[in-house]
């Protein structure tokens, strides 16, 4: 998924974007505000010490690059892929020595077959200034077309009942291109398809009817909220129209969006009255300056508690007697004075510096109460730390993992691999139904929650491992018991779906017999399905899957989004190559 895209997706699903990275200038006279590389002069940004390198793989992966950078050790700020399995991307470092040696390095060396050609590039213009000109207007990134409300949550005016009609829909239109995909890759799979085609009205499997979601408004347990100036020019906590690189900068309330659950928009509306009555500033994307910069809630439906994390400009204020005074003043608004009605559970201090020259990272420190809140699935409880992720409509989720148990028709004999497992949330569940669960996942932190929520809930036939899959997916098929039985696959990965090398790990996992993919974005993740059911190859040496069952569950009411859940399995002939 493109940058622009995936900023776009996260404002239609009501989240927050950060701006672009290192650009924005000091102000000044109205000269200087149309100069859109004026940011360079500026405080540091990596762009003035970018590099393109192109002449790339057809295929490869955004992660892949990033650790043969690291193996190289090269110096790298950041990677800028244009789009998805571009021969070309950007890449910056942090000084002149380090991207010279970067070119010195990539310049003719060769990579998966291909000779890298490195080279010295231009700097990004500054998005905002680009619009402002664009618009020919100072001051404003152009008209703005739509509400906050048309934004977050553009299905909002319909009905429940059509808004599912409607992704039930999409669905089946999203299938049937897929259908089309496949037919046009794997010539010797024609007539299967045509076959499946004609049995299920044109679908490439059978297609269940999407399943509603229990909670309709206010159902999202986690929010994030920029803190900036609204078209008044007034301190606001709320959503943005779009990221700083879609041009936008004023910041929107949120009373009136349906999604969102009224005890959050308190916290929201208290929170704001703090900014407003601070001596500090809000953040300013385009000077990178101001203080207060972020709210993030989260919240408990079972428990009812409240979680909110503050981010600060760490920019702006360090860790001094000021730094001190506002993390107290924090503490005492929500404990002893007005913010108190919330009886906030769980609050943090967070010192923001992903822009920071230096690398460094975020830095949490609990101000009161627990570093935790603990929610509740199938009956079971969760414990949710500030960057743990999980799912942002907890009775939907209830659903949709439901439907993922239901789909994989385990039984006292399934050994279940769950891919990308997280904290473990689908694997417990899934726990009680088969022999056992073997959980991989690559974030350390997130394996150390499973491993608790494991033990919380009194399960003992679970185990997580932090790593990367095509590292483990090998492993976990060989250990003693595993392929004596059934084996399903259950592989709920990011957005941009799973990496090429746990595909090729899971298709040459013989003993394998099913596998059930979810996707939150299913049309960035198509590939992945193509290479489960291609014929074989030598790289993709076991048999193919086959599609046999398609079914959506609706996370995310008033949205156009949805989580797609697609039973795959094992065809019993070996097929001939392509």
């Amino acid at each position: 998924m493109s940058g622009g895209e995936e900023n776009i997706e996260k404002i239609m699903d009501g989240e927050e974007v950060e701006e672009k990275e290192e650009v924005g200038g000091e102000g000044g006279p109205e000269e200087e505000q149309k100069d859109e590389f004026a940011y360079i002069n500026q405080g540091f940004t990596s762009e003035i010490f970018k590099i393109e390198v192109r002449n790339l793989p057809k295929h490869y992966g955004v992660g892949e690059l990033r650790k043969l950078l690291q193996k190289l050790n090269l110096d790298f700020a950041k990677v800028k892929l244009v789009k998805k399995n571009n021969p070309w991307v950007y890449i910056c470092f942090r000084s002149t020595e380090t991207r010279d040696e970067g070119i010195r390095v990539l310049n003719g060396m060769k990579w998966k077959g291909c000779e890298l050609a490195a080279s010295e590039a231009k700097p990004a213009p500054d998005p905002l200034v680009r619009k402002r000109n664009a618009a020919g207007q100072e001051g404003t990134a152009g008209k703005r077309a739509r509400t906050i409300a048309e934004c977050t949550t553009a299905l909002a005016h319909l009905s429940y009942e059509e808004q599912l009609k409607q992704k039930q829909s999409e669905v089946e239109n999203l299938l049937k291109k897929f259908s089309g995909e496949h037919w046009h890759a794997c010539r010797s799979q024609r007539e299967e398809i045509e076959a499946a085609r004609r049995e299920f009205d044109g679908l490439p499997c059978k297609l269940e009817t999407i399943r509603g979601s229990p909670l309709i408004s206010g159902y999202r347990n986690k929010c994030e909220f920029s803190v900036g100036k609204d078209s008044n020019g007034d301190d606001t906590v709320g959503f943005r129209l779009g990221s700083y690189n879609m041009g936008f900068v004023e910041v929107c309330p949120i009373d009136e969006l349906k999604h969102i659950p009224d005890r959050v928009k308190m916290a929201v509306r208290l929170f704001q009255q703090f900014v407003r009555s601070s001596k500090h500033d809000v953040f300013n994307p385009e000077q990178q300056t101001g203080v207060f910069r972020q709210l993030v809630t989260r919240l408990s439906f079972t428990t009812n508690e409240i979680m909110l994390i503050v981010g600060i400009n760490g920019k702006t204020l360090g860790d001094g007697e000021e730094a001190q005074e506002l993390k107290k003043s924090i503490r005492e608004f929500f404990t002893e004075k007005e913010g108190k009605i919330l009886n906030v559970t769980s609050l943090f201090h967070q010192q923001m510096m992903k822009k920071d020259k230096d690398n460094k990272k975020d830095t949490l420190e609990l101000l009161h109460g627990k570093p935790h809140i603990t929610d509740e699935i199938h009956g079971l409880k969760f414990r949710i730390s500030p960057e743990s992720f999980f799912q942002i409509n907890t009775p939907a989720a209830e659903v949709l993992y439901s439907s993922i148990i239901e789909l994989g028709a385990v039984t006292k004999d399934t050994t279940v691999l769950d891919i990308c497992c997280g904290a473990g949330t689908i694997g417990i569940c899934f726990a009680k139904y088969c022999k056992r669960v073997l959980g991989v996942e690559i974030i350390e932190e997130a394996v150390k929650d499973a491993k608790f929520n494991a033990e919380t809930n009194n399960i003992d036939n679970v185990e997580f491992f932090a790593g990367n899959a095509d590292d483990f997916i090998f492993s976990l098929m060989n250990r003693p018991g595993v392929s004596d039985g059934d084996v399903l696959a259950v592989v709920d990965p990011p957005r941009a779906g799973i990496h090429v090398k746990s595909l090729t790990q899971l298709r040459n996992a013989r003993k394998l017999n099913r596998l059930i993919y979810v996707s939150c974005k299913p049309k960035f993740v198509t590939r992945n399905w193509l290479d489960l059911m291609r014929p074989c190859s030598k790289t993709m040496k076991g048999a193919p899957f086959k599609l046999k069952k398609a079914l959506a569950v609706d996370m995310f009411p008033h949205t156009p989004h949805m989580e797609l859940i697609l039973l795959f399995e094992r065809t019993t002939i070996e097929e001939t190559k392509e």
